[in-house]
């Protein structure tokens, strides 16, 4: 069966960035929590963006003006979706003489209510992000020492 390329996603480091920085923000706040319990309220934290490139909320935004979203879209990407075209309908409403994309790059680069991520997703960016971490102090300490 041959493999499909996927896309990357440019946001991606970003993302992963303000994850960690919010989880280590809770992590302060719990004494108890199961890591999990963390998470799930990381994921419910505002953020400072929707995570999805302008590009692709753009074409998503103009598709739902025509017709809902198909059924098999995963609930979280549907919610968040729904919420960028409500915002940018609002947006547009306010401001009729700007297009459905510079309202839509608007909202997408607007804070956000939560992180639209499932906790097992979100728990996997975070510990790859503090492993990249750990391995990038790493290198520097090394580099510190042998200088």
């Amino acid at each position: 069966m041959k493999r499909t390329r996927r896309a990357t996603f440019e946001y991606h480091a970003d993302r992963s960035r303000e994850l960690l920085k919010v989880f280590n923000e809770e992590l302060g706040f719990s004494h108890y929590d199961s890591v999990l319990d963390v998470v799930q309220r990381v994921v419910n934290r505002p953020s400072s963006r929707f995570w999805v490139s302008e590009e692709r909320a753009c074409r998503i935004v103009s598709s739902m003006c025509r017709r809902p979203l198909p059924s098999k879209c995963h609930p979280l990407r549907r919610e968040m979706f729904e919420e960028i075209h409500r915002r940018s309908m609002h947006l547009w409403g306010m401001h009729p003489n700007w297009s459905l994309k510079r309202c839509v790059y608007y909202v997408v680069n607007h804070e956000a209510p939560k992180f639209y991520l499932a906790v097992a997703t979100a728990h996997a960016l975070i510990c790859q992000e503090r492993n990249r971490c750990r391995v990038e102090n790493m290198l520097k300490l090394r580099r510190w020492l042998s200088a």
